[in-house]
């Protein structure tokens, strides 16, 4: 976590310096990013970073957290969550061009951060906790509509939505090296097969019974 001097700032402030860290996170990766190019594209001084964060690892993994929270200001916070189901959640989450287009930056620093599990690994608990609030949420919704079934857990499903939907996340970040760069009619493509299995499962009409 930062240092309490970074927490003191404007939000104007902190906000460009962990955009700008994300950017150079995302366009050099971690071990070739400068902390002093970060500085000066966050207008700030070198010895300012130091200030805020211990070392270029801290900046790195709090970056992680400030992305997710991007995210989820993006859709999470919006009115109308509250009466979604899960199904139009991750419709709207995960086929969505405008974030892709409006925080591009960002996506490709979410990508960096794959290929870093170890650094990930103390902010995971975080990003997951606000996420899965969220997700056992929407699945008690889905369970109102009548959508799911109602005789599992929602502490089970959670699972399951989870294990499904981040491994799709996963398989496209590892096919493109910009996910930025995705077509999206393939992205639309890949999130509707995603949600068919998520609704109905693997039995096709051909199965055998």
């Amino acid at each position: 976590m930062p240092k309490e001097t970074f927490f003191r700032l404007r939000d104007e402030k902190q906000d460009s310096i962990m955009r700008s860290a994300i950017n150079e996170f995302a366009e050099h990766g971690f071990e070739r990013a400068k902390i002093c190019d970060i500085a000066k594209n966050a207008n700030v001084a070198t010895g300012s970073i130091y200030q805020y964060f211990a070392d270029k690892e801290e900046l790195f993994m709090y970056c992680a957290q400030w992305a997710f929270d991007c995210f989820m200001k993006k859709i999470d916070f919006r009115p109308d969550i509250t009466n979604m189901d899960i199904f139009e959640y991750y419709d709207e989450r995960l086929a969505n061009p405008n974030i892709l287009n409006e925080e591009r930056e960002v996506v490709r620093f979410m990508q960096e951060l794959m290929r870093h599990p170890d650094m990930m690994r103390p902010s995971i608990h975080e990003i997951y906790k606000k996420s899965e609030e969220q997700i056992l949420r929407l699945i008690d919704n889905t369970k109102n509509k009548g959508l799911i079934r109602t005789d599992i857990s929602s502490e089970i499903l959670l699972e399951y939505f989870v294990a499904v939907t981040e491994r799709f996340k996963l398989y496209w970040m590892t096919k493109y090296e910009d996910l930025t760069q995705m077509p999206p009619d393939e992205m639309r493509e890949k999130v509707n097969i995603m949600l068919e299995l998520l609704k109905h499962g693997l039995k096709g009409d051909q199965a055998n019974v």
